[in-house]
């Protein structure tokens, strides 16, 4: 939560390399590396990636993405949506038992 939070001029930075070893600098200037846990379950594994091709930023020229990429909004709030899970599967277990009550067939 540092990279999120705080950050910028008087907070911490983080690089990150290729092999994914992240080297954070504190405000103070302590510099502390940190590796992926991946290597201690395999320390030979080469976990090295590819150069990333970052796109430049967009300009404010730009048109904004259609409406289909919006994020989206719920149409049922969490406690109604589970109330409707809830008596759907209440309902498919009644089914079920009303099938088992029932006499044989022979």
């Amino acid at each position: 939560m540092l990279k999120t939070f705080w950050t910028g001029e008087r907070g911490w930075n983080s690089t990150q390399r290729p092999d994914a070893t992240i080297t954070w600098t504190s405000p103070t200037g302590a510099v502390y590396t940190t590796s992926p846990g991946s290597r201690l379950f395999f320390p030979t594994w080469n976990t090295t990636t590819a150069a990333l091709n970052i796109p430049a930023p967009s300009t404010p020229n730009q048109p904004s993405p259609p409406a289909e990429l919006a994020i989206p909004t719920r149409t049922r709030s969490r406690l109604a949506e589970r109330t409707r899970r809830v008596r759907r599967e209440r309902a498919l277990n009644n089914d079920r038992v009303a099938e088992r009550n029932t006499a044989p067939p022979f």
